[in-house]
């Protein structure tokens, strides 16, 4: 995602009005579509991940299914690419099952091919009603969908449970307004192997949808909900960034909660969105995760959408 100097921003911020700053800052949607790719694998052990089609990809062989199981599909642009990387990963040529962590281009790209190849596409309910149509997002600029009919989700969930594959339990959950407004997240409990979808990001600042339901109160609940999942050592897979673990998630559910707070007492005080941006809350960390403004700026504003009244 683009982002702006802090002088930048504010200068052409406030010349923009209301949801529409949000659009001036970030890349269209098909150029962001065009980089070559280059794909890596991380092998996790019986399973694996692979990284450079536009998000963190999750995938493990099947048995009786006959095929493989993806966890979210990177970008259309990549798709072939990465399809062809997991039938060698797995030795499988077809795809039984791809489970998206939630609508975005970059979890969904493989959509249409899976699904017109016969593969099974399960995904939360509000995702796959997403999918059906055409939708502005503040991740990018233009429309994303409606996807063909291939493309959308044959098996939806609306809340937290159970599946199978390949001998293994997965246990599933919904992540309400936390990233989206149908994120999910994925923990395989003989792998002990977290997939957090949209929410979690290592290395950058997590992203909130708002024009699709996300704010900063969702994304807390997301990472406590998902801080009693983990222990220190859980391998944990974020949406973008490299592998990690239950340690440094509750390093930044505490960081979070933290600014969560910070930033209810500005709003009490009558602070708005550029008025954190200038001050600058989470300057100390910018090393880690990168220039903060864009972050911030959608975190106030989903308190003030919150809870301040029209």
């Amino acid at each position: 995602m683009k982002q702006l100097s802090r002088r930048t921003f504010l200068d052409t911020s406030s010349r923009a009005l209301g949801a529409a700053a949000l659009g001036s800052v970030l890349p269209p949607l098909a150029s962001a579509q065009n980089a070559p790719v280059s794909l890596t694998r991380v092998d996790l052990g019986y399973a694996w991940l692979v990284q450079g089609a536009g998000c963190n990809v999750f995938t493990i062989p099947g048995m009786n299914e006959g095929g493989a199981l993806m966890i979210d599909g990177g970008l259309a642009v990549h798709a072939e690419a990465l399809l062809s990387e997991i039938r060698d990963i797995t030795g499988q040529e077809k795809i039984h099952t791809l489970i998206n962590t939630h609508f975005h281009p970059e979890q969904t790209g493989c959509n249409e091919r899976v699904g017109a190849a016969g593969g099974s596409i399960i995904a939360h309910e509000n995702t796959r009603i997403c999918l059906q149509n055409s939708l502005l997002s503040a991740t990018y600029e233009g429309r994303y969908g409606p996807l063909a009919d291939a493309g959308i989700p044959t098996r939806t969930i609306r809340s937290d449970g159970k599946m199978k594959f390949a001998g293994q339990e997965i246990i599933y959950g919904y992540l309400p307004a936390a990233h989206t407004n149908g994120d999910l997240f994925l923990y395989f409990p003989i792998l002990d192997t977290l997939i957090t979808g949209g929410p979690v990001t290592v290395g950058q600042w997590p992203v909130m949808d708002i024009r699709q339901g996300a704010w900063m109160g969702g994304l807390m609940s997301a990472y406590d909900k998902l801080s009693h999942i983990v222990s220190a050592d859980t391998v944990v897979i974020p949406a973008h960034g490299p592998v990690t673990n239950g340690t440094e998630l509750m390093r930044m559910r505490n960081l979070y909660t933290e600014l969560h707070l910070n930033l209810a007492d500005e709003l009490n005080l009558g602070m708005g969105w550029d008025d954190v941006v200038a001050k600058n809350p989470l300057q100390q960390f910018e090393a880690k995760y990168g220039e903060a403004d864009y972050f911030l700026e959608t975190a106030m504003r989903s308190l003030q959408l919150a809870y301040v009244p029209d």
